[in-house]
């Protein structure tokens, strides 16, 4: 089994990396994402208009506040009620390119009969494939993590005498929510794989998971609630939960030949 992985993944690596379509959208993505939302949220800050009705917003944050400036509200309400469910759309985007590429790339190219003609089994079939799209996914997600990181120990040495980041409410994320988040949307592409035509028309189902995570940006952003540690944690319980019913589901359904008709 990890031969079959490890042959899927070169594989899926390879088609990944031949495709402008695919690897375009996640290196472009993440840059603005990690790189310049951060960056603009830090020269904000330093705006005095920038900083203008935060009051209201960061009233609900709790007493931890109590001392900070205008400036420095607005980076920590940024930074940690809007930028994690922001960021939540890299792992999500990442995912569905890779795992559109992957499975209905091998509808478009007829490239899955090799695999097919070979000693596998259809569940195994499956599960290489899923992981094998989840694996680059969650790197992409992990790398832009650490620019996004270097970007904000940066940034907030400017306003800051003691940091706010790293803190466990991002761990929790990066190290529980996205690989949770990641998954449900390479399943979502795989089970709507059979009916996609194209590459295009396989990312029109990704808005299932896209549009919840910026209902719950623009909630923040608006005051309307706020996500702490906790709530993210039971989230990311949640979302396995489901994705472990999607899984085994998929995978005693799974029919390879619809990729090829």
């Amino acid at each position: 089994m990890k031969g079959l992985y490890k042959i899927i993944l070169k594989k899926d690596l390879k088609v990944v990396f031949s495709n402008k379509m695919v690897w375009l959208p996640m290196t472009i993505m993440p840059v603005i994402f990690v790189v310049f939302f951060p960056v603009l949220f830090f020269v904000l800050a330093g705006l005095p208009e920038g900083t203008d009705d935060f009051s209201e917003i960061t009233s609900k944050l709790g007493p931890e506040i109590a001392a900070m400036n205008a400036s420095q509200l607005m980076i920590y309400f940024s930074f940690n009620f809007m930028m994690p469910t922001f960021f939540l759309l890299i792992p999500i985007i990442s995912s569905s390119v890779i795992a559109g590429s992957s499975f209905v790339g091998e509808k478009e190219h007829k490239t899955i009969e090799t695999l097919l003609y070979s000693p596998i089994k259809i569940r195994d079939l499956f599960l290489a494939k899923v992981f094998g799209s989840f694996i680059p996914s969650y790197g992409v997600t992990l790398i832009s993590f650490v620019l996004f990181s270097i970007v904000t120990l940066i940034g907030q040495s400017f306003y800051f005498e003691e940091g706010f980041f790293p803190n466990l409410k991002w761990f929790v994320l990066i190290l529980w929510v996205s690989p949770a988040v990641s998954i449900l949307a390479v399943l979502l592409m795989v089970i709507s794989s059979a009916k996609s035509k194209n590459f295009q028309e396989s990312q029109q189902k990704i808005v299932l998971i896209i549009l919840p995570v910026i209902l719950l940006t623009v909630g923040q952003a608006t005051g309307l609630f706020t996500l702490d540690t906790i709530i993210l944690f039971i989230l990311g319980f949640v979302l396995f939960v489901i994705n472990y019913i999607l899984l085994t589901a998929a995978s005693n359904s799974f029919v390879p030949e619809k990729l090829i008709n």
